[in-house]
């Protein structure tokens, strides 16, 4: 795309009316009066060319009738500048260019749009905008706004915004309106006419309302739109539910007769993103406009829904002609996150990434109590994705050989389940996965605690409105004897059909690797599974370490695994934690290798960076125990009589 040129071109109007005080100087009346109230609504309704610019009608009708709240420049009386907000017209910014010409692309293709975006870049004023040329233009038009909660909607949200658009439009227009409805939250045009005694209701009857949600998405049930918007829909736990049963009111037949725009952003402390990022990525399941997920690392061939990064229309970088100077902005928002690197509350630097995100990705941070390092992990996770890292680890399944020995063979036909979360309709059965076979001496003997299972499981047989999945991660212990060593070396996620056929592979793993079993003892039938089958041996029996004042649990006491408290999962954290900011290596130029450098799990990075104490997150949870077993074997001699290291790794692979 070119440069933008002579900008004020597009918008005219404007331009007059902070020039004069007036949109025009045709008396009221007058054949010329009439005649340019005429071409300006056409002009709001079908675009305006002039040369070699083309603005469609929702965006010329926001740039020459909509004032909003806009930093400007102050000349000061010694001739230096400082910025102060003002009520003025907008300027034309390319992003905002390329927002309304996709948003004419949708209509005319009959599709929603979903909007991830950077945070302050007016979507509010150009969605209010947006709902008043409809409410002034189109005749008979419901134009919705629907929203988590009330605050979204009225103070210094989007209905707001839309009702000082209508007020100003009244004022200074030729198009103004009288009301049949003029409450808070349900603005209609018209009046009414007694025609043979009756009242009737005239005029153009088009309709704003907003619908505050409250946890509650079958209120959007029947309200059939020609314009629905979805504020802030980064915050809205039923958005998905609220989508999906709005989609067929915009239908008939094959016909899509009115329109669905969500956008949200990042940086809300509780953000919930699921439902967002569903649609998000999935653009088209949603009859959504998709586009090629340029922005997030590893995405190469996928689509995602429409996103506006923050060096998109960023004040301060924006020529006067409205182009978006992009590599300035990148700089110095890069310098921003590393001022942020020092900060003393951990989350700030993730706060400032969603709300200033380069990629969709960082847009959909969680911003929570999470005392994990999230930017890192979010980088790691980007390294996995880019770098196809998961691929180092083998997938495959057990099996016992002549000598009743358990073998491991790859299965290319088996999934891993790499997604978080994972979709109704993804299989989940999972398989093994081997990143590095169990270490043996030269008499096939694995070493006696050097490797520990740590296990969270499900609570039921395979059921279709179940999302928990069976969790286990077997973790090489540090050591001298075996490197590298303080790993994941394998895990199995997943839920086949039976909790048997689960605890079936938990089991071989534990006896592949030599080692006990720790988990969470309140469900999936792990201690009578054992035994069943004569495996006691391989649980581990409750830590003594969880007998101290602070972890000492009040009504739960049990002789294998371990019962989790909230004040467990608290320390829990901290272990996690700490275990991921370990230092493993100082390159020459200071760069750091840390223990979460070494996950190549997409899926538990991906829980580590959304986690909180609400969500179900299986690899955490047993990932936490995991940190507990490793602390309670800390003094734990691992037995082993070093007489061959050539067996080091399986089939000789170099996981470094």
């Amino acid at each position: 795309m070119s440069k933008f040129t002579n900008t004020d071109r597009v918008r005219p109007s404007a331009v007059s009316f902070l020039t004069n005080g007036y949109f025009t100087n045709a008396l009221p009346g007058t054949k010329e009066y009439y005649e340019f109230w005429d071409e300006e609504k056409n002009r709001c309704l079908y675009g305006y060319t002039i040369d070699d610019i083309h603005v469609t009608g929702f965006h010329y009708f926001y740039l020459n009738y909509c004032p909003i709240d806009r930093a400007v420049d102050e000349v000061l009386p010694d001739g230096t500048t400082q910025a102060k907000r003002e009520r003025t017209f907008p300027r034309f910014y390319d992003g905002d260019w390329e927002y309304f010409q996709e948003i004419d692309k949708a209509r005319g293709t009959n599709k929603h749009m979903i909007v991830l975006k950077a945070r302050r870049k007016g979507y509010s004023y150009k969605a209010g905008s947006m709902l008043a040329r409809n409410y002034f233009f189109v005749k008979n038009s419901k134009n919705f706004v629907f929203a988590a909660s009330k605050e979204f909607l009225i103070g210094d949200g989007l209905l707001s915004k839309a009702w000082d658009f209508l007020a100003f439009i009244d004022d200074h227009t030729a198009w103004s309106q009288p009301r049949l409805k003029d409450r808070e939250m349900h603005k209609m045009s018209g009046y009414k006419k007694k025609v043979n005694g009756l009242e009737i209701e005239m005029g153009m009857k088009s309709q704003i309302m907003g619908v505050s949600l409250k946890d509650n998405p079958d209120k959007v049930r029947g309200k059939a739109g020609e314009l629905v918007f979805f504020e802030e829909a980064g915050s809205f736990p039923g958005l998905l539910k609220a989508w999906e049963v709005t989609m067929p009111t915009m239908r008939q037949g094959a016909k899509t007769l009115g329109m669905m725009v969500a956008f949200g952003t990042g940086g809300t402390e509780g953000s919930d993103f699921e439902a967002m990022e569903e649609i998000f990525y999935n653009p088209a399941a949603y009859d959504c406009m998709d586009y090629d997920n340029i922005w997030d690392e590893g995405a190469i061939g996928t689509k995602c829904g429409y996103f506006i990064p923050i060096q998109k229309n960023l004040d301060g970088f924006i020529d006067d002609d409205g182009n978006s100077l992009e590599e300035k902005a990148v700089n110095y928002e890069e310098q921003m996150r590393d001022k942020k690197k020092g900060a003393a509350d951990a989350k700030s630097l993730d706060q400032y990434i969603a709300e200033h995100p380069f990629s969709p990705q960082e847009a959909t941070l969680r911003v929570t109590a999470n005392l994990f390092d999230v930017a890192s992990l979010q980088e790691q996770y980007n390294s996995v994705k880019a770098r196809n890292l998961q691929a180092i680890g083998t997938i495959g399944k057990f099996y016992y050989g002549k000598d009743g020995d358990i073998k491991f063979t790859p299965d290319g036909d088996i999934k891993q389940i790499i997604k978080y979360p994972h979709r109704k309709d993804d299989d989940t059965t999972g398989g093994v996965v081997i990143y590095e076979a169990p270490y043996r001496n030269a008499q096939g003997q694995v070493p006696l605690n050097m490797y520990v299972i740590c296990h969270d499981p499900y609570g039921q047989n395979q059921s279709a409105d179940s999302t928990s999945l069976g969790a286990a991660y077997v973790l090489k212990r540090p050591n001298n004897i075996s490197q590298p060593d303080d790993i994941i070396v394998a895990s199995y996620v997943g839920r086949p059909l039976t909790q048997d056929e689960y605890n079936k592979n938990l089991f071989m793993l534990a006896d592949y690797y030599g080692c006990k079993i720790g988990f969470e003892n309140d469900r999936g039938e792990v201690i009578a599974y054992a035994k069943r089958h004569r495996k006691l041996h391989r649980l581990q029996e409750e830590f003594e370490m969880l007998d101290k004042k602070d972890l000492r649990s009040k009504t739960v006491k049990r002789q294998y695994g371990m019962h989790m408290t909230e004040a467990r999962k608290r320390q829990g954290e901290i272990y996690i934690r700490d275990w991921l900011n370990t230092n493993r290596s100082t390159d020459d130029k200071g760069n750091q290798t840390l223990n979460l450098h070494k996950i190549y799990d997409p899926a538990l990075l991906l829980e580590l960076i959304k986690f909180n104490h609400k969500g179900n997150f299986d690899r955490v949870m047993a990932f936490m125990i995991g940190m507990y077993h490793t602390r309670e074997l800390y003094n734990a001699e691992i037995k082993e009589v070093l007489e061959d290291n050539s067996a080091n790794s399986w089939f000789d692979r170099n996981y470094n």
